[in-house]
């Protein structure tokens, strides 16, 4: 009887590694920007459970400048994320972006860049996944962004990739 309970288990547990192996990784951004709030959230779901949820507060992140000695580490934490990024899904983006500046010349400077990367983005995927929108208010001079973003990862073609993130994101 104990042997058949072990038996089961064991099944019980291959199962489970099996379904966790074949699923999808979803990464969600979520960001809003403007006179207000500067945030960006994003959250790391398996089989629609959230297991790392993190809000960055724009207003209160210390940018620290490049220290000689990182270099090398975030070269391959840079390649290890493009590695991932190839072997992934967008699922969705959607944004709306309103350009606004003191100056009415770099308000149209940027409007035309960002408009221009828009619909490179939009050319690049599917119609349905995508939904962009960019404005530009010569009147204002708050920039304001809000939007998200959703992509997947095949669990099982990148867990030697996130292995090795997550060793580099310790040694930091």
């Amino acid at each position: 009887m104990l042997i058949v309970l072990l038996i089961i288990l064991i099944l019980f547990f291959l199962i489970i590694l099996l379904i966790f192996s074949r699923s999808r990784v979803y990464i969600s951004l979520d960001w809003h920007w403007d006179e207000n709030d500067k945030y960006m959230q994003y959250k790391i779901s398996i089989l629609h459970i959230t297991f790392y949820q993190k809000t960055i507060d724009f207003d209160q992140l210390a940018i620290t400048f490049l220290e000689p000695s990182k270099n090398g580490k975030k070269k391959e934490m840079y390649s290890l994320v493009k590695t991932v990024l190839k072997k992934s899904n967008m699922e969705k983006i959607q944004a709306d972006t309103i350009v606004a500046t003191y100056d009415p010349a770099i308000t149209a400077y940027l409007y035309v860049s960002i408009s221009s990367l828009a619909e490179w983005i939009k050319a690049q995927y599917s119609h349905h996944l995508v939904q962009l929108n960019v404005s530009a208010d010569f009147e204002q001079e708050t920039f304001q962004s809000a939007g998200e973003c959703m992509i997947s990862i095949k669990l099982s073609k990148t867990i030697k990739e996130l292995k090795k993130m997550n060793k580099l994101r310790k040694e930091y």
